[in-house]
């Protein structure tokens, strides 16, 4: 076999291992593990988190908590059995108890060994929903920025889905301007101005026109604001309706993602019939809006289903800013990674 032979074949073989498939690790940041509503006072839930499951729970006099699932005295998992007790959550199989802080404050067999405390989570409620930190060791939490006038918005509709596919894939399909007019027959996809990156946080713009059965098209402005991987808001204004979309993404496996999908309505209305009127026709519409999302979502999901994550992708000119957000995303993963 000639020089120029082998060569070309290792050539062809350092291709095809460029090729493979290699999804980012699972990124820091804040993720939605529950609406605030699932958890009731007293409530104890099991949820996948990454890799691996965890307890939450919220006390009687409402504290939301999130801990590591097993009881640190003999391993029992405190989502199958466990209880709150006020403000305690107590371990089914030995009857331990552990405060709020995560040390243990009752043991029936004598003094609460210091050694039994929980793995604690940090927690935040906001947008609705409860969201747990993922980082490093003795990393301080940066804080999700709280939605603006949120009273006077009104949740219409929500949806919960399963995608194959890692968070920040999702939220880099919001700066590929290009697939828009492919895979979703969008006209006139661009942006307004470049990505603006604040720390853990993106700010972005674009516009296109939507057709539509009774018009040419609609001119449609979307304002973006994205917390991390984990937090995307989206505002926008649809034949006078403002809506605004919420996506939260929690990865649970290396592929597999949790999406939920929140709409909400500026609500209208001043007298108590205006609103009542206007309450019926918010949710009517922010049925026939989640529905339209729904089916674009699911064209995407037709092609993360069978793509591969490149490190070094092949970006043309007319992509949008992938590079720049990619470098943005890369602070929350490991010092070094290059993602």
């Amino acid at each position: 076999m000639t020089a120029d032979v082998t060569a070309a074949k290792s050539v062809s073989l350092q291709e095809a291992r460029q090729l493979c498939d290699a999804p980012p690790p699972f990124p820091f940041g804040w993720f939605a593990v529950a609406l605030c509503h699932e958890l009731r006072a007293g409530a104890v839930l099991t949820r996948q988190f990454m890799d691996r499951e965890i307890v939450i729970y919220r006390t009687e006099s409402g504290t939301a908590c999130a801990v590591e699932a097993y009881c640190p005295h003999l391993g029992a998992h405190l989502g199958h059995g466990g209880e709150v007790c006020g403000e305690e959550l107590r371990c089914p199989f030995h009857g331990f108890r552990f405060s709020v802080q995560g040390s243990c404050v009752y043991s029936p067999s004598g003094a609460p060994p210091p050694a039994a405390r929980l793995g604690l989570l940090e927690v935040r409620e906001t947008h609705g929903a409860i969201f747990v930190w993922h980082g490093p060791a003795g990393q301080v939490p940066w804080e999700i920025d709280p939605l603006v006038d949120e009273s006077d918005w009104r949740r219409v509709q929500h949806t919960v889905r399963h995608v194959h596919s890692h968070p920040q894939e999702l939220i880099e399909n919001n700066i590929d301007i290009a697939h828009l007019g492919t895979l979703h027959e969008l006209r006139n996809a661009q942006l307004v101005e470049p990505p603006i990156f604040d720390g853990p946080r993106m700010r972005v713009d674009y516009t296109y026109t939507q057709p539509t059965p009774w018009t040419s098209g609609v001119d449609i402005t979307m304002r973006l604001r994205m917390d991390g991987l984990g937090v995307l808001v989206d505002e926008v204004d649809i034949l006078g309706f403002s809506m605004r979309f919420i996506g939260l993404a929690t990865p649970v496996g290396e592929r597999d993602t949790i999406q939920h999908l929140l709409v909400s309505v500026r609500k209208r209305g001043r007298s108590p019939v205006g609103k009542a009127f206007w309450c019926g026709v918010e949710k009517v519409f922010g049925l026939l809006v989640m529905r339209g999302l729904a089916d674009q979502v699911k064209l995407d999901e037709s092609v993360w289903i069978n793509k591969k994550y490149l490190r070094r992708p092949a970006i043309a000119e007319g992509d949008g800013p992938i590079h720049a957000y990619r470098r943005w995303a890369s602070q929350f993963y490991p010092e070094g990674a290059a993602w």
